[in-house]
């Protein structure tokens, strides 16, 4: 079963992927958490996709595509995997699934994480994150006990260059062009499913688990 996580950056899609893949096994493929590793890695491919990720741009798709290949090739288990941010736009979409068919697999469903700009906003400007164990707060929802310092190794926390409030903005405007058509996309495919990932974290992720549990092939796969 493959799942692919869909909304605008800040709707949740890294907490409820983490969920995904702790509670039921997924193998988890992160976009995001692959363009960090590659930027700490400090080498000119990272730089340049400090550069875009900075500017609230995406990274080209050849070599996010790339990327892709190269985590599914590492995954020991290839016959549950959950991919969150990724595919972004239409020509990832045909990459995909030219890449997918050739493995003799398909997307089997889409959860679209509903997300007002407001929300997003207000989580994204408000976040803060520990450079030294990736702790993930958020000032006004689950601040950290001690001010500004993480509570499980207290660090100084920092705001990432993408969490500002201008590059918010850009990040959206450009989720809008290219990652929203994907929703008409899924849905006529018949993939798709509709989450409101405004409510509370444990009612998202209860929505979540009852779509994965509902698909006809998930519970008969995994007995």
């Amino acid at each position: 079963m493959i799942i692919v996580l869909l909304g605008p950056p800040g709707s949740g899609k890294g907490t409820q992927a983490e969920l995904i893949s702790r509670e039921l096994g997924f193998f988890k493929i992160a976009i995001g958490d692959i363009f960090r590793e590659m930027i700490e890695n400090g080498d000119e491919m990272g730089k340049a996709i400090s550069d875009y990720l900075k500017n609230g741009l995406l990274v080209p798709d050849e070599f996010v595509l790339k990327m892709v290949k190269k985590k599914i090739e590492e995954s020991v288990n290839t016959d549950y995997i959950i991919f969150d941010g990724f595919p972004r736009n239409v020509n990832q979409v045909d990459l995909f699934n030219k890449f997918l068919n050739s493995l003799g697999k398909k997307v089997n469903m889409v959860i679209y994480f509903d997300t007002p700009f407001s929300i997003i906003s207000q989580r994204l400007s408000n976040r803060r994150v520990c450079p030294e164990c990736g702790a993930v707060y958020n000032m006004v929802t689950s601040p950290p006990r001690n001010d500004n310092k993480c509570d499980k190794c207290g660090a100084t926390l920092i705001q990432r260059n993408d969490d500002r409030e201008d590059v918010i903005k850009k990040r959206f405007e450009v989720y809008e062009r290219e990652t929203v058509p994907l929703i008409d996309y899924y849905k006529e495919k018949g993939l798709l499913v509709k989450i409101d990932a405004g409510a509370p974290e444990e009612i998202v992720w209860n929505n979540v688990l009852k779509a994965i549990e509902d698909w006809r092939g998930y519970k008969k796969g995994r007995q």
